[in-house]
C-alpha cells in the first residue's frame, strides 16, 4: 500500500495494540526508514509518550514522525508533545491539532511560543472531532496569520509535497 501514490504513509497505535514503542520502536522506524515512510502515532499515553518517539526521530533522521494531539498527556500535563519536539535534533518531529485539548484555552499559542508553528499540522490524525471546531481553534487563535497557515496548510505541503499533484 505504500507504493500507492495517495499512501502518504504509516499510522500506529501503541495504546491501541498494546505494546509499548521503547521495546518496538527500531523494528518500526527501520520498517519506515527502509520503505520512506512517514509515520503519524498516537501519542500521550503510557505506552506512547511523545518523548519515547523522540529517542527514534533522533536515531533514524530520514523518517519523520507526527506524534498526534498536541496536549494529550495521561498525567495531565499537556506539554508532553512540546518537550519531545524540543529535545528533537534532527528536525523530524511534529504534532497535529487533532486532540480535544488543542481546544483548550492558550494551548496552540503556547505551542506555538515554545515549538514554532511550522511544527504543527491541522487535524492530521483523527476525523471523530468536529473539524469546524479544530479549524474555528486555529482561526480564532492569538498567534500571527503566517502561523496560522503554517498550521492548515503549508506544513503538510511541505512535508507532503505529492499533495499538490493530487489537488483537482
Amino acid at each position: 500500500m505504500l507504493k500507492h501514490p495517495k499512501c502518504l504513509g504509516i499510522k500506529i497505535h501503541p495504546e491501541e495494540h498494546v505494546y509499548p514503542i521503547l521495546k518496538f520502536g527500531d523494528e518500526i522506524y527501520e520498517f519506515a526508514a527502509k520503505n520512506n515512510a512517514t509515520i503519524i502515532t498516537h501519542s500521550g499515553e503510557g505506552n506512547s509518550m511523545p518523548e519515547d518517539f523522540c529517542v527514534f526521530a533522533n536515531r533514524y533522521p530520514e523518517v519523520v514522525t507526527i506524534i498526534s494531539h498536541l496536549g494529550c498527556g495521561y498525567d495531565g500535563s499537556f506539554e508532553h508533545q512540546i518537550r519531545a519536539i524540543q529535545q528533537n535534533v534532527r528536525d523530524n518531529l511534529f504534532t497535529d491539532t487533532s486532540s480535544a485539548k488543542s481546544l483548550f484555552p492558550n494551548l496552540l499559542e503556547i505551542a506555538v511560543k515554545e515549538i514554532g508553528s511550522t511544527k504543527i499540522l491541522f487535524g492530521s490524525d483523527s476525523s471523530c472531532y468536529f473539524s469546524p471546531c479544530q479549524r474555528a481553534r486555529v482561526d480564532c487563535a492569538f498567534i500571527h496569520e503566517d502561523d496560522k497557515r503554517n498550521i492548515l496548510y503549508r506544513n503538510a505541503i511541505r512535508l507532503f509535497p505529492q499533495i499538490n499533484e493530487m489537488l483537482p
